[in-house]
């Protein structure tokens, strides 16, 4: 079977062009004969490069005809999937949609791009009269849209063949919309033989390199920092804890989006403590996972999103605190700690980060079943 593999890949700054990168390869190895189609102006290094024919998305059209199947893997930004958006359109194929949010995706296509008409249609294909109604009283009032109430997914799906998604909660969404739609659940991919457990030999080697302390309780975020990532709460947690543990670090890793309202959560909750690194390198983002006791994986509102960083953190054995809603809310009690999103939210993790650098047992129990939980 031949398919055409379209998607974001690297070096495009993508979480959906890493994981393509992992997953093309594993499905070639079960003999599937696979050519990538890649999103921007520059192919993909080796070793992509030197294991595949890739080529740029506007080429696949004249060559669609060659192929048993079109697999699209779909994200929310226009920047990463702009051709790759009209083609499946126009050239319906399989699509993993890597999110059902898909919102920004729409509106950056339509009213960003000037064509406030289209995203009224958007809005109305996808919501009927309340969605045309909502479109046109922000156009003509600004009154505020709350976009989570409408993520826009309608069409995509409608013109998919069919589409995979990675948790029961996106596709009870989706199936609510579109009960019609012939879709299934797949398990997000994790190469858990390519991420080795950490362990203390490696956790001291890590904070030497990072210049942290040895005997610190480090805490860390991983991946890119926006509002939903729920940054408040945790400072305010980890706050707390530095009223007992004055020497603990919270490290946040990942490329900060929203910049004036995390300065402002940093001016809040104060600096003592905190190294903000931005998007970094693979090597020194393991390193960094290496480096902590504990990561936070906060999360609300969620689209329907797996987070790739999640599920890497619990192949490392790295004990791990996640929002309670949404996918994060499908993996096993045990596996990772849960905090509600609630008035309890950030004493509950406050209470959490205390019991985690008190009881390295602790610690390494929940490490280990997050570890198994992804095998």
């Amino acid at each position: 079977m031949r398919i055409a593999f379209v998607s974001p890949l690297p070096p495009l700054d993508s979480g959906i062009a890493d994981y393509a990168a992992t997953l093309a390869p594993g499905l070639a190895a079960t003999g599937l004969a696979i050519d990538l189609f890649h999103e921007g102006r520059t192919p993909p290094p080796p070793p992509l490069a030197d294991r595949f024919t890739a080529r740029p998305v506007r080429d696949l059209a004249a060559r669609a005809g060659d192929y048993d199947v079109l697999l699209y893997h779909l994200g929310n930004s226009l920047q990463h999937h702009a051709g790759m958006l009209e083609l499946l359109l126009e050239l319906p194929g399989v699509v993993v949609l890597h999110e059902y949010m898909l919102h920004h995706l729409f509106r950056e296509r339509t009213l960003a791009a000037g064509d406030a008409a289209g995203y009224v249609e958007e809005m109305r294909y996808a919501a009927g009269e309340t969605g045309r109604r909502a479109a046109r009283r922000l156009l003509d009032t600004h009154h505020p849209l709350d976009i989570w109430t409408f993520p826009l997914f309608e069409r995509v799906v409608d013109r998919s063949r069919a589409v995979f998604v990675h948790s029961r909660f996106a596709a009870d969404r989706v199936l609510a919309s579109r009960p019609a739609a012939r879709l299934e659940v797949v398990p997000f991919a994790v190469d858990t033989a390519a991420v080795t457990p950490v362990d203390a030999a490696a956790r001291a080697a890590a904070r030497r390199a990072l210049d942290l302390p040895a005997d610190a309780f480090v805490l860390a975020t991983f991946g890119f920092v926006t509002p939903q990532k729920r940054l408040g709460p945790a400072l305010a947690a980890f706050a707390r804890l530095r009223r007992a543990r004055p020497d603990a670090r919270f490290l946040i890793v990942g490329e900060v989006a929203a910049r004036e309202e995390f300065a402002a959560l940093l001016a809040a909750h104060g600096r003592a403590g905190v190294t903000v690194t931005g998007r970094l390198p693979a090597d020194a983002f393991e390193r960094a996972i290496a480096a902590c006791d504990v990561a936070v994986n906060l999360r609300h509102p969620t689209g329907g999103e797996t987070s790739a960083a999640l599920l890497h953190l619990l192949a490392a054995g790295v004990p791990t605190i996640v929002s309670y809603t949404g996918s994060f809310a499908e993996i096993p009690s045990g596996a990772v700690a849960r905090v509600p999103l609630d008035d309890g939210e950030t004493p509950i993790l406050a209470a959490l980060l205390d019991a985690f650098a008190a009881d390295p047992a602790l610690r390494a129990a929940v490490g280990a079943a997050g570890r198994r939980h992804v095998e």
